[in-house]
């Protein structure tokens, strides 16, 4: 094992691997059959094999689709939704909860959740209030739908009174 490979468990991993393909490329017929010895002698255990095989599928650019989130998906209504450092410096706790009221209460769907975030954290007000919150996120949900169900572009966009 080389010396790079140091004490991260998957670097080992990858490792042993490598030095076992080095080893059937130059000639020693036994060197894949011998693997799953060579990984545990070194104390590799299923979840070290599991990262090790993600990194692979990463670097092949084959990663599983399965169970990914894309940004495209709206979340589901229970769902709690976690402030991002610049939203959490932003908004006072008593505008985040009233924001979140209105989304319990289905005063506002995921999108226009969203939409409402976007739109306070761009004012630069700092802290916003609940009465900023308020008239955004009655500018965003009383904003017709265009004709696929978005909103249309623009929603909730323009001056917003301090």
């Amino acid at each position: 094992m080389t010396a790079s490979a140091g004490s991260d468990p998957v670097l080992r991993l990858l490792d042993v691997i490598a030095e076992r393909l080095e080893a059937w490329l130059a000639g020693d017929e036994l060197a894949l059959e011998s693997l799953g010895e060579a990984l545990q002698g070194n104390g590799l255990t299923e979840e070290h094999l599991q990262a090790a095989i993600l990194t692979l599928k990463t670097i092949a650019g084959t990663l599983p689709r399965v169970g990914t989130a894309a940004l495209e998906e709206v979340p589901g209504r229970g769902v709690h939704r976690m402030l991002s450092p610049l939203e959490r410096e932003s908004l006072s706790p008593e505008a985040w909860g009233y924001l979140l009221a209105l989304r319990r209460r289905g005063s506002l769907d995921a999108g226009q959740f969203e939409r409402v975030l976007d739109r306070l954290t761009a004012t630069g007000v700092r802290p916003i209030e609940v009465e900023l919150v308020r008239e955004v996120a009655a500018r965003v949900a009383l904003r017709p739908a265009g004709r696929d169900g978005t909103l249309e572009y623009g929603a909730g966009d323009g001056e917003v009174a301090h």
